[in-house]
């Protein structure tokens, strides 16, 4: 085949890093999820995925 390049790498995609309310819910439920409180580990996920959904984009 000529002119295919196959040393080309495809381009990657970087993940914006989270912002600081993401790492604080983060923080919040892997602290819960060690000492064994499955509620607000729960309540933790429900947090993270509302702030994802409301437009901010980002979520650990």
């Amino acid at each position: 085949m000529v002119g295919v390049n196959t040393s080309a790498t495809p381009p990657t995609t970087a993940k914006a890093p989270p912002c600081d309310v993401c790492e604080a819910l983060a923080a919040q439920r892997d602290a819960a999820l060690e000492a064994g409180r499955a509620g607000e580990v729960g309540d933790c996920e429900r947090e993270l995925m509302e702030h994802g959904r409301n437009g901010r984009g980002c979520a650990p």
